[in-house]
């Protein structure tokens, strides 16, 4: 029996996932911090934790032995636009696990795969340059 993998509502994510993927392109070290953990999930949502906190985010990223779910905590005033984005990379997580959280096959630079197979291998610079070759 075939199993389908249902395809998280990205759009539902932003604009939070939107300023998250926008931080990355720009090279954002709080959030290319929590990109450079991976593979090793704990220390990504350990580094990702620690983001949120410093931002003044509420979520917080826990796991639950199955999946990665957000827990919520009492806010900072003046959480600031990386605050957004930290939490924003929270939800993608418990929507679409680490796996969605890459790095450019070209430049290493970190993106959010938004494709339904999980199958995007460049940031949007050199996706751009490669699809204009095609």
């Amino acid at each position: 029996m075939r199993k389908h993998a249902v395809v998280p509502p990205f759009r539902a994510l932003d604009p939070e996932l939107g300023v998250a993927e926008r931080l990355l392109r720009k090279g954002n070290p709080q959030l290319c911090g929590i990109a450079a953990q991976l593979p090793d999930e704990p220390a990504a949502a350990r580094r990702l934790n620690a983001v949120l906190a410093e931002a003044g985010a509420r979520p917080r990223l826990v796991d639950t032995g199955v999946a990665w779910r957000i827990v919520y905590v009492t806010p900072r005033p003046g959480a600031s636009e990386l605050a957004a984005a930290a939490a924003g990379l929270a939800e993608l997580v418990t929507v679409g696990g680490w796996r969605r959280v890459k790095r450019c096959a070209a430049c290493a630079r970190p993106f959010c795969d938004r494709t339904s197979g999980c199958t995007r291998k460049w940031c949007a610079e050199h996706r751009r340059a490669s699809s204009a070759v095609d």
